[in-house]
């Protein structure tokens, strides 16, 4: 609050100074003075009531500005004039005064805010504790109220510092804690009250059935009557113990509670006596006759050996005995000759349990014994395991039900402690041995499995799933003995036979190792061979007078082939002798083949440039002297020129280059022709073509420049176009003239007209005579 104080003091500030400037006289300023005091005295009255609005501190915080703003625009005349000097001072005065108290105020707003939220939280605090005296409120509205008082007592912990720096502030937060130590002391008191009236209800409650039970036992007497009344007597004291707390807080609580525990009293003495005229004669005839039953079964149970039957018999009775002396206990503590009956009863019932106990341990032990004896077995199985463990299980229950303190029963007991100590370590040793046992057997089988497979590969030309079985079959080995890695720490032996197992693992896996090499290096010669050979045909048809581009670009690929796979098997050279000394050979044979592709290719270019060029001339030719277009005659001419001349030239280099190529054969037309008769044929061929290709050149211009001016100009003059007509006239006598010129041999060569014959001399004479036709006359 105090920076939004700040940051609103430096913004009214920037406006003030903003609006005002320096004063231009004493008048000016003494009433910009006096106005600001006005203003900032009647903003003071505003914020003096409780609380001050927040519009109202920031209203007084500008008017304080507004004075500073006023007083330092006539700060210049201030030792000019000693009326406005004393107006100055005055006003300084006030400002630092009531600059002090807007400061104050602003700072105490949240005090305001602080006592608002109190006093909001206390008045419905205060509804709800009025409500709380009004009937039975109920625990919910206690706790809500309780919980309520609790919020407010931690606020008011919270404002406790604001006390230093407002006395009204203070006076008033101690009146809340006051009116909250009351709240909480009338919630004590209320819940005193009504945990005091409930716990009234309930000890009337016990009363009146404690009351109610003696009386029909007094009226005849029977063991459910008194056991009624015995649990009247103990429900009643149970609730004196839970309200006991209440005694020292409620008077008249207290005063109920000590009635009450009169009358436990005088319920027990009224029983001790009902039990006295009952008398033990009445005990025996319920008891006596299964008292009979049970030392019947305590002298069959002294025999070595009783039946079966006697032994159940003897349970029987020795279990209902057991209740009725149960359900005459409470009676007992109150009759001394009840006490000594039951008392010679439980002599014999404790003989009899004693012997029952000794027979049930003595058979738990029995069956521990036997699982005991056949886990020592070599073969012993896990279901021998667990019905051993099975067996203690049932013995160290048997041994919690029995009286272990009975002399009778302490060495049975103790004998058997042993026994369960003495057979779990004997369970554990057992395990111990089979889990090893079964170990070795599990290592010896893989061990076995994987010695099978490798060997198998070793005697055969193997598939690649025997291998990768054989290669399994030996990690397998790993994975076993990685299951029984505690065993190693645990056994010396065990751990021998682990690290020679490894051993084995590493010597298997080398021996697969070399096999897949020396079954590598055989694949790779039989394929390497296979390459060479086949290669060797491909280069035999590569050399052949007849190869074509494909063959020799198969051979080629084929020599590459070879390459490749010597750099595929580059390992395998390293890794097998027998490999490495083949591959050199056949790399050598490849060196041959690679300089007698590079032949072929030589060879096949030159017959492409020279036989086959000299063929190709000779067919373009002949199209162009049966063909009518003379466009296409020229360019057939041109091409069977150009591939002439390739024969000469190229054909020439590349015997120059290699003087080998001088000795392969052409064909030509069939026949075997050496190049350089090829060539000279070429050069024969060629000079032939310079006639026709000329004479088709020139027709072409005559038809394309004379003929078709001639042509244009008769079209225009058709149509009546007379200078178009000229202009075409003079284009046919400039046309033909250059031919003249440029082809003189051919001035008197007849050309096709329109079904005329004429040559390019006659063709400008007409020309000239129809534009002398149509010029005008000088």
């Amino acid at each position: 609050m105090l920076l939004g104080f700040f940051i609103l003091a430096s913004a009214g500030a920037s406006a003030a100074s903003a609006q005002a400037g320096a004063a231009r006289s004493i008048g000016e300023a003494s009433k910009r003075v006096e106005r600001a005091r006005a203003d900032l005295a009647t903003a003071v009255q505003r914020i003096e009531v409780e609380p001050p609005r927040n519009a109202d501190l920031d209203a007084a915080l500008a008017a304080v500005e507004a004075l500073k703003v006023a007083l330092d625009a006539g700060a210049s005349f201030e030792t000019e004039d000693l009326e406005y000097a004393k107006l100055v001072l005055a006003a300084r005065k006030q400002l630092r005064t009531q600059r002090e108290y807007v400061d104050e105020r602003r700072a105490k707003v949240h005090i305001h805010e602080y006592r608002r939220r109190i006093d909001g939280a206390l008045a419905p605090l205060n509804e709800r504790m009025a409500k709380l005296g009004q009937g039975d409120p109920g625990s919910k509205a206690m706790d809500e109220a309780r919980a309520a008082v609790d919020a407010l007592v931690k606020l008011a912990e919270e404002g406790r510092p604001l006390k230093s720096q407002d006395p009204k502030f203070s006076t008033y937060l101690t009146e809340v804690e006051a009116t909250l130590a009351r709240h909480r002391k009338t919630l004590d008191e209320r819940w005193l009250q009504l945990s005091a009236q409930k716990q009234r209800g309930l000890l009337d409650e016990s009363r009146k059935s404690l009351a109610s039970s003696l009386t029909e036992v007094g009226k005849a007497w029977s063991d459910e009557k008194f056991a009624a009344t015995d649990k009247a007597v103990a429900a009643l004291q149970k609730q004196l113990e839970e309200g006991r707390p209440l005694e020292a807080q409620d008077k008249a609580y207290r005063a109920e509670a000590e009635k009450a525990r009169a009358e436990v009293t005088q319920a027990r003495r009224r029983m001790d006596e009902l039990v006295a005229q009952a008398g033990v004669s009445r005990v025996k005839v319920e008891l006596e006759p299964a008292h009979e039953e049970l030392r019947a079964s305590a002298k069959a149970l002294r025999v070595k050996r009783p039946a079966p039957e006697q032994l159940s018999e003897a349970k029987t009775a020795a279990f209902v005995v057991r209740k009725l002396v149960d359900k005459y206990e409470p009676q007992a503590a109150r009759s001394q000759a009840i006490g000594q009956y039951l008392a010679e009863v439980k002599n014999t019932l404790v003989e009899v349990e004693v012997a029952l106990q000794v027979r049930t341990l003595d058979a738990a032990r029995a069956e521990v014994v036997q699982a005991l004896r056949n886990v020592e077995k070599r073969s012993v199985t896990a279901e021998q395991f667990e019905e051993a463990k099975t067996a203690m299980v049932v013995l160290e229950k048997t041994l919690e039900t029995v009286h272990v303190k009975n002399p009778a029963i302490s060495p049975v007991a103790a004998d058997a402690r042993q026994l369960l100590k003495d057979g779990r370590a004997t369970m554990e040793r057992r395990r111990y041995e089979v889990d090893l046992q079964q170990q070795r057997a599990k290592v010896d089988e893989a061990r076995k499995n994987a010695v099978a497979l490798v060997t198998q590969v070793q005697k055969e030309t193997p598939s690649e799933a025997q291998l990768q079985a054989a290669e399994n079959a030996v990690k397998q080995i790993g994975v076993v003995l990685e299951a029984g890695a505690a065993l190693v720490k645990k056994d010396r032996d065990y751990a021998l036979y682990a690290k020679e197992s490894k051993e084995r693992m590493a010597e298997l896996n080398d021996r697969i190792t070399r096999r897949k090499i020396v079954l590598a290096a055989a694949d790779a010669r039989v394929q390497l061979a296979s390459r060479l050979a086949a290669t060797k045909e491909q280069l035999e048809v590569a050399k052949a007078i007849s190869a074509t581009d494909a063959e020799v670009e198969t051979a080629s690929k084929s020599v590459d082939a070879i390459m490749q796979m010597f750099e595929t098997h580059a390992a395998l050279e390293r890794q097998d002798a027998g490999y490495a000394a083949s591959a050199e050979r056949s790399r050598a044979d490849w060196l041959k083949m690679v300089e007698a592709l590079e032949f072929a290719k030589q060879a096949r270019a030159l017959r492409r440039l020279t036989g086959e060029a000299l063929d190709v001339a000779g067919k373009a030719a002949a199209s162009a002297a049966s063909s009518a277009d003379l466009r296409k005659r020229r360019a057939l001419y041109t091409s069977a020129a150009e591939k002439l001349k390739a024969c000469q030239e190229e054909g020439a280099r590349m015997v120059k280059e290699n003087a080998s190529l001088a000795a392969v054969d052409v064909l030509v037309d069939g026949v075997r022709t050496q190049p350089q008769d090829v060539m000279a044929q070429c050069a024969q061929k060629a000079e032939a073509l310079q006639a026709p290709l000329k004479r088709v050149d020139v027709e072409l211009r005559f038809q394309e420049g004379q003929r078709k001016a001639y042509d244009a100009a008769k079209a225009h003059l058709s149509k009546g176009r007379k200078n178009e007509a000229l202009a075409q006239l003079n284009d046919c006598i400039a046309e033909g003239r250059i031919l003249e010129n440029r082809y003189p041999d051919f001035k008197a060569q007849k050309f096709d007209i329109g079904g005329a014959s004429m040559s390019m001399l006659e063709l400008v004479q007409v020309c000239a005579k129809e534009r002398k036709a149509l010029q005008p006359s000088p």
